[in-house]
């Protein structure tokens, strides 16, 4: 991913376990884009006891970190690096918060499509543009202000809602199996905005969606 270590460190360390709904049964092999220090994948080998896991990552520094927990971690860009992994050989692929800051995310997902068996999975995680911290400012004050992180981060080139998101997964043939909707404050908050709100007004609250795509063969 393209975002300084100094800014986001938080990053870089965290283990993704809000994907846990949306794993797969059985996972023997699997590529993580954007792996930072490989604390995701070091949890993923763990717990599904995986044979073989590796990571792609933009930052040098971290990348060095990952290689010493992992299988495997290959240092550039997913957009432009060329990987030494077979067509057809993994059963999960994840990018968990990298889509947006591709130039042409749409021909990552289908290069990334190439490597999944029939049956495999891709997870991404994608901020809702449509939350709204992004519009009040936008409708009420005329403001689109980029930041240090979050929906409006300075390094992601591309912005998605929900449709836009999905159409995104799917445009190599994927199919979108499984959706989980993601919402800030505690428990109560969470079963409130998730549970009883009509869609046309919690997708204004919701800020990410982590989609999961199967290839069909």
């Amino acid at each position: 991913m393209n975002m300084k270590k100094n800014q986001n460190d938080r990053y870089y360390d965290y283990t993704r376990t809000e994907i846990l709904p949306l794993l797969p049964e059985k996972i023997d092999r699997v590529l993580e884009i954007g792996c930072a220090t490989g604390n995701t994948l070091m949890w993923l080998k763990s717990l599904k006891e995986c044979k073989w896991v590796g990571g792609v990552e933009l930052n040098y520094e971290t990348a060095q970190i990952a290689k010493n927990r992992v299988d495997a971690c290959y240092v550039g860009d997913i957009e432009s690096i060329d990987l030494p992994i077979a067509s057809k050989s993994l059963d999960l692929i994840l990018c968990l918060d990298v889509l947006e800051h591709l130039e042409n995310p749409w021909q990552a997902v289908k290069r990334l499509h190439d490597f999944l068996k029939p049956d495999g999975v891709i997870i991404s995680s994608i901020p809702n543009v449509l939350h709204y911290s992004v519009l009040c400012p936008l409708i009420f004050r005329g403001e689109f202000n980029y930041a240090e992180a979050g929906i409006l981060d300075k390094t992601h080139l591309r912005f998605f809602e929900k449709k836009s998101s999905l159409a995104l997964m799917e445009n190599s043939g994927l199919k979108v199996d499984a959706i989980q909707a993601r919402v800030r404050g505690n428990d109560v908050i969470k079963i409130f905005v998730l549970k009883l709100l009509p869609y046309f007004i919690k997708k204004f609250i919701i800020y990410q969606y982590i989609i999961r795509a199967r290839r069909i063969e």
